[in-house]
């Protein structure tokens, strides 16, 4: 059974300080994983799309890590801002077979 879950589920951090969200899945076969930054009200922005051959990427203040042997992904945020404050949404995509 496909399964994402993400690490932790909320976390307080004071402004300035760098942190780290993790995720984990057990979707297969793996197409890609994102990570999206959603506001509150507002839609999903996304701030990376990885695929099995990506270690990590880099988009300003964000650094996003991928071990797809061991299906983890990790989004480390640097020196957080205000701004910074919202949901953040891993997406693991499958990769379909012909026919399916």
């Amino acid at each position: 059974q496909n399964q994402v879950e993400q690490s932790p589920q909320s976390l307080i951090i004071l402004e300035g300080k760098n942190c780290t969200l993790q995720c984990n899945y057990t979707v297969s076969p793996f197409n890609n994983l994102r990570w999206y930054k959603q506001d509150t009200g507002k839609g999903p922005i996304s701030l990376t799309i990885m695929t099995f051959s990506e270690n990590t990427k880099l988009n300003g203040r964000y650094t996003a890590t991928l071990d797809a042997d061991t299906k983890q992904s990790s989004l480390h945020i640097t020196a957080t801002q205000l701004s910074d404050s919202a949901s953040y949404i891993c997406v693991v995509s499958a990769l379909c077979s012909p026919g399916t």
